[in-house]
């Protein structure tokens, strides 16, 4: 009994740990496609990360890109176009001649796919904060489901202005390893000014950080929720698991699934 107690306890952090479809399940779909997070539902993903910006006319585009050259083929810049233009594109043939019909889809169409009371999404804002009061219009009637969401952001303003607008949604600082000038990124101000802003946590980048039992401790101290991007390798997901992060963003959640499953 005993030995079955410990097994026990020792599996419940990995087993706890939530799989996030980077972009839906992009190691298979189109990202940032209802085809990918319909697959990623299927292939029992926890959630799906979402790509969002506000379009030239104020609403969204689901997209990764700051334009539409890698996904779509043709060149579109996504802020000054207009969202039928956007989402008119086809965003899945890139992919393979199968996935054709896959477009641009708006961040209501990417919701729309979510399962009922089960499972959620990560919408990160790809842009600033003047997205704001559409996340608010979208998300605002979703209220009773405010468990299936969650917003993360890179820029600051647009994290703290998302959390004071949907206080009932959990809304986590994304942060690279370094900064744009190439510089290690000072985690404890990292820390300092995510509580400032009164957010729930981090997601952070696998790479360059110093990911170890200390820093992890280090910002669960702080009472903060921990996750980390993008993780594509089995055993970058088991060390993660072990590491007792909340959550783990993929391109592939069957891998992962599956390293989380191994003794």
């Amino acid at each position: 009994m005993k030995r079955l107690v410990f097994f026990l306890l020792t599996a419940m952090p990995a087993q706890a740990v939530e799989i996030i479809a980077h972009r839906g399940f992009s190691a298979r779909a189109p990202e940032n496609t209802v085809g990918a997070f319909e697959l990623a539902w299927k292939n029992a993903a926890d959630a799906c990360e979402v790509d969002v910006y506000l379009t030239a006319d104020g609403k969204t585009a689901v997209i990764h890109d700051k334009d539409t050259k890698r996904t779509a083929g043709v060149k579109l810049d996504v802020a000054t176009s207009k969202q039928a233009e956007l989402t008119a594109l086809d965003a899945g043939s890139w992919k393979g001649k199968e996935w054709s019909n896959e477009k641009i889809p708006t961040l209501e169409q990417a919701l729309a796919t979510m399962p009922k009371d089960k499972q959620r999404f990560f919408i990160e804002v790809k842009c600033g904060a003047e997205i704001v009061p559409e996340l608010k219009r979208i998300l605002e009637p979703m209220k009773d489901r405010a468990a299936q969401l969650a917003i993360i952001a890179f820029n600051r303003e647009a994290a703290a202005e998302s959390k004071k607008a949907l206080p009932w949604v959990k809304v986590y600082r994304l942060a690279s390893g370094k900064t744009k000038d190439k510089k290690a990124t000072d985690l404890p101000q990292l820390i300092a000014d995510t509580k400032a802003d009164q957010l729930d946590g981090l997601d952070l980048s696998m790479a360059d950080f110093p990911w170890d039992e200390a820093m992890v401790k280090q910002i669960r101290e702080a009472g903060f929720g921990l996750y980390v991007w993008t993780v594509n390798k089995p055993e970058d997901v088991q060390r993660f698991a072990k590491l007792g992060v909340d959550g783990i963003t993929t391109d592939d959640p069957v891998m992962a699934r599956e390293a989380l499953a191994k003794p």
